[in-house]
């Protein structure tokens, strides 16, 4: 009853066609969830962004939900989740995120998701961590343990919006600190590093590369949009 009365006084409006929502719906209408340009899983062999990792480094899978577009909707849930701090929309989709992969994840043999960790001086000037709230949705859908605590930016870096290639890696390089805790969870473990969105794929890059090289493992990706 609060609810339906909240409604009435406050409005939600869908983040794409700014339409009121119904009370069933949740932060787009039906029929924006339905013209969302899904990334398409089909054909593994022919993955577009398992391609962007060749030749750079060993990625077993590589998942995405939505394809980023220079405007839309999406562009606008990006900027909602990273700059407004929109955390129910974070795992929101996450959550859905999840559900879509959850059986191609449990047959990869996922042990645990990881969030692509912000420095501490990000974190506090952001309020929090976007990748963090997706991947609790992630979690939640599937099962998952999240296990983003054992890992953490050790150098505090400048934006990657505006970087080229070479500099998104320059930028990135050498940066994350892993803790010896991650590879006590299982032998042969076998983990999927969560971003935001993937352009050229450089700050999950050096995150892998990371893990790999601290341990025996595993690595595959996902990211909520994936920029092709």
């Amino acid at each position: 009853m609060l609810e339906l009365l909240l409604n009435i006084l406050f409005p939600k409006t869908c983040l794409g066609c700014e339409k009121v929502l119904l009370v069933q719906e949740k932060i787009l209408c039906i029929n924006c969830l339905f013209d969302l340009p899904y990334f398409s899983q089909d054909g593994h062999s022919n993955n577009p962004l398992e391609k962007t990792f060749w030749g750079r480094i060993n990625i077993e899978k590589a998942y995405a939900y939505l394809l980023f577009k220079k405007t839309g909707i999406v562009k606008n849930m990006i900027q909602e989740i990273k700059y407004n701090g929109n955390k129910n929309l974070a795992f929101e989709f996450g959550f859905r995120f999840g559900q879509k992969v959850s059986k191609e994840l449990q047959i990869a043999g996922i042990n645990g998701i990881i969030a692509v960790p912000l420095h501490a001086k990000r974190l506090k000037k952001r309020g929090y961590n976007q990748s963090e709230f997706i991947v609790q949705g992630m979690c939640m859908a599937t099962e998952i343990p999240n296990i983003s605590h054992l890992v953490k930016r050790k150098i505090y870096t400048s934006t990657q919006t505006s970087k080229s290639r070479i500099e998104r890696w320059e930028n990135v390089s050498s940066i994350y600190e892993i803790d010896a805790e991650l590879y006590k969870l299982k032998n042969d473990a076998h983990f999927l590093i969560v971003d935001d969105v993937i352009t050229t794929g450089a700050t999950i890059e050096s995150l892998a590369k990371a893990l790999q090289e601290a341990g025996s493992c595993k690595t595959s990706v996902a990211a909520l949009a994936f920029a092709p």
